[in-house]
């Protein structure tokens, strides 16, 4: 598995990469302008980004958006993985389009599961601090899509299919 890991520090480095497998392939980049410009050269492919939603100076929502915007432009990129500080930043995660998102301090266990799940491009586990779209992200008027499927806090059920949460 080939990652591209944004990582504000050596402290969740560390956390992160006692989730990889031994054969993961990881590039670390600390900041998002850095991490567009390693996928904007096109020397590395990746399966998967997994970034730091509160890497400086912009964080990982401008990172996923930047990425969503690229693939509009018919670039093929690689799904993103935002780790987020808090549950009620599942909000931004829908906004920002992020494929799937864990919440911090991350579980190494639960990681290498949503990175395995996204990298084939399976289902995504119901586990603990675990969100994801539930679909492939689409850009449209006013810029985000609903979810399909949350497992976040909040009281928040698993929704079926078709069906949206306007909750937010």
């Amino acid at each position: 598995m080939k990652i591209l890991l944004v990582s504000g520090g050596p402290s969740l480095t560390r956390q992160v990469t006692t989730a990889l497998p031994v054969d993961a392939d990881v590039l670390e980049v600390r900041t998002p302008q850095r991490a567009l410009a390693v996928l904007d050269e096109g020397e590395h492919t990746f399966d998967v980004i997994l970034g730091d939603a509160d890497t400086h100076p912009t964080g990982g929502f401008y990172l996923t958006r930047e990425v969503r915007a690229r693939m509009t432009d018919g670039h093929e990129l690689p799904p993103v993985i935002l780790m987020i500080a808090r549950p009620q930043d599942d909000y931004l995660c829908r906004w920002a389009q992020a494929d799937a998102w864990i919440v911090k301090p991350v579980d190494p266990f639960d990681l290498a599961e949503l990175l395995a799940a996204v990298a084939s491009g399976s289902s995504v586990p119901a586990l603990p601090g675990v969100g994801t779209l539930g679909r492939a992200p689409q850009l449209g008027p006013g810029g985000g899509v609903t979810a399909d499927r949350t497992t976040l806090g909040g009281g928040r059920g698993a929704l079926a299919p078709g069906h949206e949460d306007h909750r937010d």
